[in-house]
């Protein structure tokens, strides 16, 4: 017979949204149940301020594994149901330090009790010492000892209504909003490391991520798309369901490069992009598009640069990573699992006919001259119509 555990999932922002905090609330219920697709036999309960969530001892680290890709969540603990005894509790204590004992050699760590069930006659204080005396005697010669205000490990325990029970160490969540709680945004996916950074920071915001990539495979080959394929399902597992739009780019990159002068290639390439991202953005609801630019690190992500290709579109332009330098955003990628995909050798389509000197000071008058000199309505107007939709 397994053996019952409990999953106690605490949010903190959510609980800040006063009489909107049940909208975020049950968008957060909503994204758990949609992350335990195939797992069975679990029950979400969701008393003020958190959620409780049951299962079984087979199952509930699979669960964890799975809560650590839903944002919104501050922080989870499994716990043991047990009876109102103090043994009983250090026993489960013991149980649960001794592992992480045993991999670190020595451990602080501390109990921290509070009570629902105000009927039990000892109060909190008195319960953390009854129960981290009993765990002491056991385990001390093994390497634990006490720190209340700095535990590695932090035993809690829970006098409720119904039952009592002890909770293992807190893993933290993601934090945020849950994801489908704040609308739609539309990114502009690259294939680089940037892109899919900035993605994930505004699921982490509550947005559901869709993603555009400007496919050039006549130049490039499929490397490109095959690797965006695998970025946006990657940042999918943050509860997205994100949908990418594969726009071919290499006819407009040819009219550019046939007619434009030659420094101003890769703004007019973005200029381009941001037009087709803004029409595809009003056509599918996305309120903003979402950009991986920081400012500086490349010609083209330079104030004035940014600045005309922001001119060519009337919406909202979000530019998350706009203040982090190249080795902030590395560390994101890395604890985001895209980083590795990223760095993949494939190039992407604003590499095509690179100018040896690309302005980093372009004027918008030039800029539109230039655009004079080719059809790009029409040519945005069919690379528009030959969008590919993929349901990663």
């Amino acid at each position: 017979m397994t053996e019952k555990r409990i999953i106690l999932v605490r949010y903190d922002e959510i609980g800040l949204k006063g009489k909107n905090r049940k909208f975020f609330e049950k968008c957060l219920i909503q994204n758990i149940r949609k992350s335990f697709n195939g797992i069975e036999g679990v029950s979400i309960q969701s008393p003020q301020g958190r959620l409780i969530l049951y299962t079984d001892e087979n199952t509930a680290d699979e669960c964890v594994r799975r809560l650590n890709y839903v944002p919104g969540i501050a922080s989870m603990s499994i716990g043991i149901s047990v009876e109102r005894d103090f043994d009983a509790m250090a026993e489960v204590g013991i149980r649960l330090i001794q592992p992480h004992l045993q991999a670190q050699g020595e451990l602080k760590f501390c109990v921290r009790s509070q009570r629902s069930d105000k009927s039990f006659s000892s109060t909190s204080p008195e319960i953390d010492f009854e129960v981290g005396s009993r765990i002491m005697k056991a385990l001390s010669e093994k390497g634990l000892t006490v720190n209340i205000n700095h535990g590695d490990f932090v035993l809690e325990i829970e006098i409720g209504q119904s039952e009592d029970v002890v909770f293992d160490n807190r893993t933290p969540g993601l934090g945020g909003l849950p994801v489908g709680s704040s609308g739609n945004v539309l990114c502009l996916l690259s294939g680089g490391i940037d892109s899919p950074v900035a993605a994930y920071l505004l699921a982490k915001r509550g947005c559901r991520v869709h993603f555009i990539f400007f496919d050039n495979q006549v130049f490039l080959g499929r490397g490109g798309y095959d690797k965006v394929v695998k970025l946006s399902k990657l940042i999918n597992r943050y509860r997205g369901r994100g949908r990418l739009y594969v726009v071919p780019f290499q006819d407009i990159q040819v009219a550019i490069r046939d007619h434009c002068t030659p420094d101003n290639r890769v703004v007019l390439y973005g200029r381009m992009m941001y037009r087709i991202a803004q029409k595809l953005a009003e056509q599918n609801k996305c309120q903003a598009l979402v950009t991986g630019e920081s400012l500086g690190q490349v010609a083209s992500q330079t104030l004035e640069n940014l600045a005309a290709v922001s001119d060519v579109v009337t919406g909202n332009v979000f530019r998350p990573l706009i203040g982090m330098d190249k080795k902030e955003i590395i560390v994101l990628a890395k604890k985001i699992e895209t980083y590795e995909t990223s760095i993949e050798p494939q190039p992407d389509c604003c590499s095509v006919f690179m100018p040896p000197r690309p302005a980093t000071k372009s004027r918008i008058p030039i800029l539109e001259r230039d655009e004079g000199k080719f059809p790009w309505q029409e040519l945005m107007d069919k690379a528009i119509a030959d969008i590919e939709i993929i349901e990663p």
